[in-house]
């Protein structure tokens, strides 16, 4: 007598399921398909990424940084036709044209005598403003920039000279050619 063995429920679906770990290779290949059609795109758009990267033309530029509250001590410290470098990128920004050091820093604080704020001179810090002469790109939709350095009015811009280093603030900007 032969018996015919029956498959529990549980048997027969566990036979029918293979389970699929994570699998990097399949990944790998969507992630290329996907580089392969944004490039394909890019290539062929009118406005491509890669145009809007390149830049336009070059120019010579002069831009004025404030640097305000400056130690008396160290006002001596930037001269004529020191390089600039860029703190965070270490990147040549130009030299210095014009280094003026004569304005004193000044502070608007309260006073509780006059109930009202108080302009207050500090006679031993002072504003100093640089003017750097530079060779920029020009890009359409992003403007000058001095080796990936954005140059405009109101741009902070952590700037490191030969005896000084400090942030500042751009308040000037002229094209020379």
């Amino acid at each position: 007598m032969k018996r015919k063995m029956s498959q529990t429920p549980t048997d027969a679906g566990a036979s029918k399921k293979i389970r699929r770990g994570f699998n990097f290779i399949d990944l790998f290949l969507i992630l290329f398909v996907i580089a392969v059609v944004l490039i394909a795109v890019n290539i062929v758009s009118p406005m491509s990424f890669i145009d809007k990267l390149k830049s336009d033309s070059t120019h010579t530029i002069q831009y004025t940084v404030e640097f305000i509250g400056v130690d008396e001590e160290y006002i001596d410290s930037i001269k004529e036709e020191d390089i600039v470098v860029d703190s965070v990128s270490k990147s040549n920004m130009g030299s210095v044209t014009v280094a003026d050091y004569n304005t004193r820093y000044s502070a608007l604080e309260y006073s509780e005598s006059a109930q009202a704020g108080v302009l207050t001179e500090y006679k031993d810090k002072y504003n100093v403003t640089v003017t750097i002469t530079a060779e920029a790109s020009y890009t359409e939709g992003y403007g000058y920039s001095v080796n990936n350095t954005r140059i405009a009015v109101g741009e902070k811009l952590s700037l490191r000279f030969p005896n000084y280093v400090g942030e500042g603030h751009c308040i000037s900007f002229s094209v020379e050619s």
